[in-house]
């Protein structure tokens, strides 16, 4: 147990830099006198800890020291090569290429049983239906981000009307499967998301821009993205769809019925991508709740026809 713990401290200081010893007491469940000990334990062992006194200070690794490979496993070398893989699927960033070359040299000495290996998970976050713009776009706001350039956008929204906007992006973000740009916009004075399938045009300007304080701590937003409001559904689909249904639709919330249709209650944001779906299905689907909806979808179907007569 002192093994494991004494590699758990090591791990927790180079994570989180500088700790207290009364935190590493309270974390570990031991007396300061054991995390004294500890902490004197690793410093003979070549892991050189330094002390800093007052209010705000406690224990860290001296900066500049590098973990050896002996630190990690063979297959946590093979996870973290997996997952650069992941990573570098979706941009051709070369540090991300440059990284995953330099790691996979860690595993030129390992034993013949694990060369070549598969890690268990294959990570691909290169979004389906990705395109070479888009691929563009990235490598565009990554060079802007580095060199902290404004960026001026011809940005399309929901409701399909365009608007030009100057931007100071701040990070990239991949979710799902949809690349967004996170930054500063200059014309609504605020912080904002930008889809990148709906950035019609982009230029990178020449204009510099300091990074605007606590911006990355506003990151915090991830469980915050869908903050439109999401409305009850209930909808009818034909058996010959179940498959699609059941990739779409979380088991709880299908319910299957005699004559083998399946009835759906779930909730989505009331928008233009919402009809796109009900539409997609045709006459396999049957909205039943909320009224307006329905109407809507039927509404829709009737000026379809028309079209065709």
């Amino acid at each position: 147990m002192k093994v494991e713990r004494l590699l758990a401290i090591v791990i927790m200081l180079l994570n989180k830099r500088r700790v207290s010893a009364r935190e590493l007491s309270d974390h570990f469940e031991v007396s300061l006198r054991t995390v004294y000990r500890d902490l004197e334990t690793i410093n003979a062992a070549g892991i050189p800890i330094v002390a800093y006194p007052g209010a705000s200070g406690g224990y860290e690794i001296m900066e500049n020291f590098t973990i050896d490979r002996q630190y990690l496993s063979l297959d946590e070398l093979v996870a973290v090569i997996a997952a650069l893989k992941g990573v570098h699927s979706s941009t051709d960033d070369k540090q991300i290429g440059q990284l995953l070359e330099k790691i996979k040299a860690l595993l030129t000495t390992a034993p013949s049983s694990l060369q070549g290996s598969a890690h268990p998970v294959v990570y691909d976050f290169n979004p389906w239906g990705s395109t070479p713009a888009i691929a563009e776009k990235v490598n565009k706001l990554r060079e802007a981000i580095e060199k902290r350039l404004r960026v001026r956008i011809i940005y399309t929204k929901i409701q399909g009307d365009a608007t030009e906007r100057t931007i100071e992006p701040v990070t990239l973000i991949i979710k799902g499967y949809v690349w967004y740009i996170y930054g500063y916009c200059l014309q609504r004075q605020e912080d904002r998301l930008f889809r990148l399938s709906r950035i019609a045009d982009m230029s990178v300007l020449k204009e510099e821009f300091s990074p605007r304080p606590n911006q990355i701590d506003k990151l915090e937003w991830l469980e915050e993205w869908d903050t439109a409001e999401r409305i009850s559904l209930v909808l009818e689909f034909a058996q010959r769809v179940h498959v699609r249904v059941r990739d779409m639709f979380a088991p709880e919330a299908i319910e299957t019925m005699q004559d083998g249709s399946l009835l759906v209650r779930t909730k989505m944001t009331d928008d233009e991508w919402l009809n796109g779906l009900l539409l997609s299905f045709g006459d396999a689907l049957c909205v039943h709740e909320p009224f307006h909806v329905r109407q809507r979808m039927g509404d829709t179907v009737k000026r379809m026809t028309k079209l065709y007569e």
